[in-house]
């Protein structure tokens, strides 16, 4: 019950409240089936008037289904990005891996098409350690005693010379190189013929040679090749080229610094040498 205007006035019931949508409702159907010009013009406003509540009312569902959408997306990137950057990090370890590959083909190829060297016979060796402290500088090779190898036999590349085997196994055998501390080797200039030794320091990027007057005529630049005194490695072959020469007044030698010629620290292969004519029992002999 209410009052409008100073009269008691009664709520309408519910039923009544359905009765006139029903008639309101039936009232607008029949006028909607009257295809006038104002009947268009009233559902065209009732439809403008009405959009921004359909926009409002779909706002929701539309923001949800975005948001869906995007995270599948970001989802789906996420996979692709990630199988992507494993794709690159195999792709860069395969291409490391061709590259470290064909520098060791080029360098065994080398090896096995290089200069001979006269009156020495080769064989390919395979490394299998390496010891490079400062107090010993040795290799490890997979051939020993059954493969006819020999203590004081001269190991090489197609730089120069790599040092000596120092012990032999069944299988194995133990090169020192040219940079060993306990390592000497006759050497002569190329450049006049000076005789010289060049001993190991235990690093694999310097010998020194010791022993040579203030006078003596060698100079940086020089290359030093094996003298072939001692019979261990052949001579004229390179080893060493000269860095430094220095003259200390107070002192009766010089200061001499060079650095060895073969790739001490590269590739995984080396080669032995037999000489044609000597006993491959012969025992090590230091030079």
């Amino acid at each position: 019950m209410g009052t409008f205007l100073g009269w008691s006035i009664k709520r309408p019931s519910n039923l009544t409240k359905l009765i006139l949508v029903v008639c309101a409702s039936v009232a607008l159907m029949v006028a909607d089936s009257h295809d006038d010009q104002g009947t268009r013009a009233i559902r065209n406003i009732v439809l403008r008037a009405s959009y921004p509540l359909q926009e409002l009312a779909a706002l929701p569902f539309s923001a949800g289904y975005e948001a869906f959408r995007g995270l599948r997306t970001n989802t789906r990137l996420r996979r692709d990005n990630a199988r992507l950057e494993a794709e690159n990090r195999q792709l860069a370890v395969e291409a490391s891996q061709a590259g470290a590959l064909r520098a060791e083909v080029t360098h065994m190829t080398a090896l096995l098409h290089g200069a001979p060297v006269p009156g020495y016979r080769v064989s390919l060796a395979h490394i299998l350690d390496v010891s490079a402290g400062p107090f010993s500088q040795r290799l490890t090779l997979d051939e020993g005693a059954h493969n006819h190898v020999f203590p004081g036999q001269a190991v090489i590349d197609v730089h120069g010379i790599i040092g000596q085997v120092v012990s032999v196994g069944p299988h194995t055998s133990q090169v020192m190189l040219i940079t060993d501390p306990d390592s000497g080797i006759p050497v002569v200039s190329e450049r006049n013929g000076l005789r010289a030794i060049a001993f190991g320091t235990g690093s694999q990027d310097r010998l020194k040679v010791p022993y040579l007057s203030v006078t003596a005529d060698i100079r940086p630049g020089d290359v030093l090749a094996s003298s072939g005194l001692g019979g261990v490695y052949p001579p004229g072959y390179p080893v060493a080229r000269v860095t430094e020469v220095t003259s200390n007044p107070n002192l009766a030698f010089l200061k001499i610094r060079a650095v060895p010629l073969a790739r001490l620290g590269y590739h995984t292969h080396v080669l032995l040498l037999w000489p044609r004519k000597a006993s491959k029992g012969q025992g090590m002999r230091h030079g």
